[in-house]
């Protein structure tokens, strides 16, 4: 009896048990601090690929306002972190013998670990971490001796962040307008502030075909020559909502 009362066998297994266990406790902790940024960030990339081809739809919805004339198109699309808001700070300028046309775009972004996906002047872009930047859907610019120009200005505030449901409502405005400038003779101008400029400048180059392209990073602008007769605008103005 004394010699089991003074046993120490069982408080070894206890402590061997519990050893093992703030072992295991451990090593689980120290491959989730640093694996889970790395599955954090697999995630991310993915559900921001998500929604590139989720703002392909969007784009299309938005332009058959825009473009086809209809009422109204609404878009849900789901959000898993980051933040959709409509922006106000692009435009564009056409410049014909010294007289200078200013036209607010706006556009809707969808904003997620230092990228960018948006919906800007009938088009969709994406801006990644390094700055690269690329066009997924083109403008509707039609390039020739009448030269058509599509505005798309978007009008009304909102914005979604966290998770869940994000709707987009577009309707059309009825203050859209149209311009028709006589340019024959002279260069036309055409100056782009945006924070896709780096894919609008391939645009200016690969698409139309214009001349003298050049960026200013510091004031996100693009700047190109056209030559054309007739420079016909078609400013279609879009109340936007989101919630």
């Amino acid at each position: 009896m004394e010699k089991l009362i003074h046993s120490q066998t069982a408080v070894s297994e206890a402590v061997g048990f519990i050893l093992t266990l703030a072992v295991v406790i451990l090593a689980s902790g120290m491959v989730y601090a640093s694996g889970f940024p790395i599955i954090q960030h697999s995630m991310d990339v993915s559900h921001f690929m998500e929604m590139q081809e989720s703002f392909g739809l969007l784009g299309q919805n938005i332009n058959e306002v825009v473009y086809e004339r209809a009422p109204v198109r609404n878009t849900e699309l789901k959000i898993i972190g980051g933040a959709m808001s409509i922006q106000h700070d692009s435009s564009m300028q056409i410049i014909v013998n010294e007289s200078r046309y200013t036209y607010n775009m706006g556009s809707v972004e969808y904003f997620l670990d230092h990228q960018i996906t948006a919906y800007e002047n009938g088009a969709v872009w994406t801006k990644y971490s390094n700055n690269d930047t690329i066009m997924i859907l083109k403008p509707q610019i039609n390039y020739a001796n009448i030269t058509t120009i599509p505005l798309v200005e978007l009008l009304g505030e909102g914005s979604k962040a966290g998770e869940g449901s994000a709707r987009i409502r577009a309707e059309r405005s009825d203050s859209s307008s149209t311009y028709f400038i006589n340019a024959t003779g002279q260069n036309t101008t055409i100056i782009v502030q945006s924070n896709f400029y780096r894919a609008w400048k391939r645009y200016f180059e690969d698409n139309l075909g214009a001349d003298e392209v050049t960026v200013d990073s510091t004031n996100r602008t693009v700047t190109g020559n056209l030559t054309a007769s007739y420079i016909y605008i078609d400013v279609n103005r879009i109340n936007m909502e989101i919630y």
